[in-house]
């Protein structure tokens, strides 16, 4: 009986030292790689390639002008800065603008700067004398010069112009080129077809009579 205790014992002694050493030599084992791999579904913003700027410009290139109307003319700022808060609260990309209109030219007839201020004066009394209206310059290029009259026919100028040469007086004339801006509204991405004849343009331009022109878009910059 003792004999097959120690038998036993001895057996089970065998059985733990054969499992402490047979996992080491199962570590060098080799994994075999799955024959497939699962698809990807993610990708990282850093792995995204850009596309190469000759397909950017094609791409660009592809797109059309984007379209934008403009409402005017305003009185003041006061309106136009109103409809542009009106247009922005509803989503719409919208800025105040001065747009030129025609250009307008007046003829001034004058005599330049005089060498002294009682030369220009001298000849301000003649000139007065001779019930012509006149005064003196005191700002701008012909400041010290004397000012006979704005006209805004050239004809006008050019005949006081001849009048005051059969009186002894040389005189000039200077062209004066006057650009005056208008206050408009403009929208993006707003056709004038869906605006015109909706109740859209009589909300927000709060009763006031507004034309509506169609124009090509350009980029509106962030005050811009």
């Amino acid at each position: 009986m003792r004999t097959f205790a120690v038998l036993l014992l001895l057996a089970n002694l065998s059985y733990m030292g054969w499992n402490f050493y047979y996992p080491q030599k199962q570590n060098n084992l080799m994994v075999r790689a799955p024959s497939r791999q699962a698809s990807r579904t993610l990708q990282l913003l850093s792995e995204v390639r850009p596309a190469p700027l000759s397909e950017q410009s094609e791409l660009t290139e592809q797109k059309e002008p984007s379209s934008c109307i403009s409402l005017g003319v305003f009185n003041n700022t006061d309106e136009s800065d109103f409809l542009v808060t009106a247009l922005l609260e509803r989503g719409l990309q919208a800025r105040a603008e001065l747009l030129p209109t025609e250009e307008t030219v007046n003829y001034r007839v004058y005599m330049p700067p005089f060498i002294s201020d009682t030369a220009a004066r001298q000849t301000l009394n003649e000139l007065q004398q001779n019930n012509i209206e006149s005064f003196i310059i005191t700002t701008g290029e012909f400041s010290g010069g004397i000012s006979l009259g704005l006209f805004s026919q050239q004809e006008l100028a050019l005949g006081l112009q001849e009048s005051l040469a059969g009186q002894g007086f040389a005189t000039s004339i200077e062209d004066i080129v006057t650009i005056s801006n208008e206050i408009w509204v403009t929208i993006e991405g707003l056709s004038q077809v869906l605006l015109e004849g909706s109740e859209l343009l009589d909300l927000l331009s709060g009763g006031l009579e507004l034309e509506v022109i169609e124009k090509p878009c350009e980029t509106i910059a962030s005050g811009q």
